[in-house]
């Protein structure tokens, strides 16, 4: 499943007045955002943000959000609440916080009635068990459907390691790089998508760049924000240049040659329509960098 279109995902905290004007485009470039109930929320605030939820889901109930809207409770009867509200069809789906191999039967439960899409975050220490990994994604598959993204919860994950990560590297340089292989390789090639963590320095946006890039080489194309100054970067970055669009083209080609180069390049259909395929989506969505010429490529 394809979650190219979620973009930067912002999580916004349910008691931030700006959770309501955000829904409605307060930043254009935006195509997803998470209601967060859980984390960003102390406990002492809980009942405030809950009534701030039932305000959300009434706005929408009469003018539709304009980009696609997520809800992250804070436990499963929180979930069980959220799912008896009026306007709650308005929202895609659900974000399902610190998901086990002991859990996710509990959270399935309580969605299967409905048609929400849901995703389910790894953030607990079962995220260093390949074997735990490999457990949910089973239980995952016959709802594959409807799981948008399985979304990788770094901070939660260095918590665990009483760690936080460095203002001065990126994800793959520290503790959260094994994780997030695993992660990728034991969901991906079973057509789940992956999302990748937040990078919480929302001011070092030179190393948020260069992290995104690394992203993309691990089939992340989506990734958690938690500050409006990260979208564009975010997403200039899942633009594809005018020279991997040609590339992705040819490759696509009906009639492509089994193996030829380009600008330096072996391309291999049999082994590159995947890829193909992603690069085309991306520009489909994001349009395409311009190249030194001054030339946009037009998508196919």
């Amino acid at each position: 499943m394809s979650a190219v279109d979620l973009g930067a995902t912002l999580y916004v905290p349910a008691t931030l007045d700006a959770a309501l004007t955000t829904a409605y485009g307060l930043y254009p470039d935006l195509r997803s955002m998470v209601v967060c109930l859980e984390d960003s929320i102390a406990e002492r605030d809980v009942d405030l943000a809950k009534g701030k939820f039932v305000e959300l889901l009434s706005a929408f109930e009469t003018d539709v959000p304009h980009l696609q809207v997520y809800a992250r409770p804070r436990d499963l009867g929180m979930l069980s609440w959220m799912l008896k509200q009026n306007g709650i069809s308005r929202v895609q789906g659900f974000v399902l916080p610190k998901v086990t191999t002991q859990t996710l039967s509990h959270w399935l439960a309580a969605l299967m009635q409905g048609t929400h899409q849901f995703m389910p975050t790894i953030e607990t220490e079962e995220a260093f068990d390949r074997g735990a990994l490999e457990r949910i994604r089973d239980q995952l598959l016959p709802y594959a459907s409807r799981v948008k993204v399985i979304r990788v919860g770094g901070n939660d994950i260095l918590n665990v390691l009483g760690v936080r990560r460095s203002k001065f590297r990126t994800a793959y340089e520290g503790p959260l790089a094994a994780v997030i292989r695993d992660i990728a390789h034991t969901f991906i090639p079973h057509g789940f998508a992956v999302s990748a963590p937040v990078f919480e320095h929302y001011a070092s946006l030179d190393l948020l760049r260069e992290e995104v890039q690394q992203d993309i080489e691990h089939g992340l194309l989506t990734k958690t924000a938690i500050h409006p100054m990260q979208l564009s970067t975010i997403h200039e970055c899942y633009r594809p240049s005018a020279g991997e669009m040609a590339e992705a083209r040819q490759i696509l080609e009906q009639d492509a040659r089994a193996v030829f180069g380009s600008n330096g390049s072996m391309c291999e259909p049999a082994t590159h329509t995947r890829w193909a395929g992603n690069i085309v989506k991306r520009a489909q969505v994001y349009g395409c960098k311009i190249d030194i010429h001054g030339v946009e490529s037009q998508v196919a």
